[in-house]
This record gives structure tokens, C-alpha cells and sequence, in this order.
């Protein structure tokens, strides 16, 4: 299955030059609907990589303020001594940053993800991701458990590759056309993983059988949607592996209350967070205040 999903993407994304007028196939979106993931090569080219990757690398030297960004650490690496870029695991909530929302905010990018739920358009999360070597596994997830707000056919994701991405190093797996199945899993802090995460409970998404993983070359752009079932793993290599990430929603998208469900966990975690840092704000708020819109008028978002 994996050789023969690469094969059908490869054939699929390398058709046509990737610009700010690129047209999706009705063979894209037809892969897109019935595995939940489509992978479009070579989105962006070497400059725009390289100006990302040194601005982090200025941030986690401390060059750089983060400004209104949040630096995540990886607390196995931070135990043993680690600092810097050597053991920030992801910058995240970049899209107010001038160079990070130079992504956020891409012609190119926006023009792709409008053509799956329209062109009014609102970033609600973003990261740069940085994968130092001995970072763990990011356990199977759905990323809807984290979102107040449907419909899910209208929340996509774009995943793009600043370095090769290759098994070793931990690439992104998937399990396609689990968005198929329209259920939210419950999820929890799993023992053998990061604390930073939360995993699904149910152990059939464990069986790497289902899983394609996705392998990219610096540019390349994986589009996703918010039920598919995904992770990382371990980073083995002695080299980094940083990528950078963006969710969107129409603006016409509604809140919705968690209270009594799945998420209800993830919501009182993050209302928490908020007390800590002196906020008193509810899940919704927290998403009501960080996202931004990025094309067309704000709408329920």
C-alpha cells in the first residue's frame, strides 16, 4: 500500500509547477477526500526554507525575542542538560511573527487550502517544529481533539518539510482514510510517550501495518485533515529535522461546547495553562483570541 500511495502522489503533485494561481486536480481531490491527506512536492524553494530555518535558530539562541510565540522544550533532553536548539522541540502560535507568518500568510499556501474549504480563511494555530536528535515519538493523534469548532470537513492542516524527512529522523505516518470513520478518539498523556502529548487510548491505532509514512524532501507540503490519524517517530539520527505547520478553518466555522466529551480533558488543560500565565479565559476564548484571519472578513471565528 505505501509504494503504491507514494507512486499515486508523486504522479499526482508533480504535474503541474507549484505557484500562486496552482489549480488542484480533480484527481487531488479526490485523493484528499478518500485518504485524507494529499502531499503537493516542492511548494517552496530553498530561500524561503533557509529564511525560517535561521530565524529559529536566531529565536533559540536567543538573538531574536519570541515575541508573542511560545517556546516548547523537550523535557527529556532539557534533564540532560541540553539548551538552545539542541532542546526546543517547537516554537508555536508564529502566526503573528513578521517572518513565520511570511507562511502563514504564503499566496501560494492560502490559495491551495482555500480550494478545499473556501477562501475565507482563518490561521488558528501554527508551530515550527524542531526535531533535535534523541527527541521522542509523537504518539498516534487526531488534531480535531484539540479544536472547539466544526465542521471538521472545513479545519485543514499544511505540514511542510525545512529539512529532508526521512523514516530515521522521524517522519510524519499516517493511517489513511481514517477521517472516513467521522470518530474523535479518546485521548490521554501516555506512559512511554512525551508528556507534551496527547495520544489516543484505543491501541488499535498502534498497528504501524496501517501506516504510510510520509517521507518529504525540503518544500514539500502535506495537506491533511483534522480526524486523520497520525504521529511522528523518534528522531535516531544525529542530525535535526524541522519542519513548520499551519491549521486553518473558514471563518464560517461555528464554536462548539466540549463539555461532557472527549475533548472536555484537553479544554480543562488548556483553561489551566491560561490561570497559570494569569489569564481567565475558556477554551473557546483562548481560540477566539490567538487566531487571526488571513483572508477575506472575519465571520464566527
Amino acid at each position: 500500500m505505501e509504494s503504491s500511495t507514494a507512486a499515486m502522489i508523486k504522479a499526482q503533485s508533480n504535474c503541474v509547477a507549484v505557484d500562486n494561481s496552482y489549480f488542484l486536480s480533480a484527481e487531488q481531490k479526490q485523493f484528499y477526500e478518500e485518504n485524507g491527506y494529499l502531499v503537493i512536492k516542492q511548494m517552496f524553494d530553498f530561500d524561503e526554507l533557509y529564511n525560517f530555518k535561521q530565524h529559529f535558530i536566531l529565536i533559540a539562541k536567543g538573538q531574536v525575542d519570541k515575541g508573542n510565540s511560545t517556546v516548547v522544550r523537550e523535557p527529556s533532553l532539557v534533564k540532560k542538560g541540553l539548551k538552545g536548539e539542541q532542546a526546543i522541540n517547537k516554537i508555536q502560535e508564529i502566526h503573528y511573527d513578521d517572518v513565520f507568518m511570511t507562511y502563514t500568510e504564503h499566496p501560494k499556501l492560502l490559495n491551495v487550502v482555500s480550494q478545499f474549504i473556501g477562501d475565507n480563511i482563518r490561521v488558528m494555530n501554527s508551530m515550527f517544529i524542531n526535531k533535535p536528535p534523541g527527541s521522542s515519538y509523537h504518539p498516534p493523534h487526531q488534531d480535531l481533539f484539540y479544536f472547539p469548532f466544526r465542521p471538521a470537513e472545513k479545519i485543514i492542516a499544511s505540514w511542510t518539510a525545512v529539512d529532508d524527512v526521512t523514516k530515521d529522523n522521524g517522519c510524519l505516518f499516517i493511517i489513511p482514510r481514517s477521517h472516513k470513520m467521522n470518530h474523535l478518539y479518546a485521548h490521554g498523556h501516555l506512559p512511554d510517550a512525551n508528556k507534551l502529548y496527547h495520544g489516543i487510548l484505543d491501541k488499535s491505532v498502534f498497528d504501524s501495518s496501517k501506516y504510510v509514512q510520509l517521507e518529504m524532501t525540503p518544500g514539500d507540503t502535506v495537506f491533511f485533515h483534522p480526524l486523520i490519524v497520525h504521529g511522528s517517530g523518534p528522531n535516531l539520527t544525529k542530525f535535526y529535522r524541522k519542519s513548520i505547520t499551519a491549521h486553518y478553518a473558514s471563518g464560517y466555522c461555528q464554536y462548539v461546547d466540549v463539555d461532557g466529551t472527549v475533548q472536555e480533558v484537553v479544554a480543562r488543560d488548556i483553561e489551566n495553562e491560561a490561570q497559570r500565565r494569569g489569564f481567565n479565559l475558556t477554551f473557546v476564548d483562548t481560540w477566539r483570541f490567538k487566531s487571526k484571519q488571513v483572508m477575506g472578513a472575519r465571520a464566527n471565528l
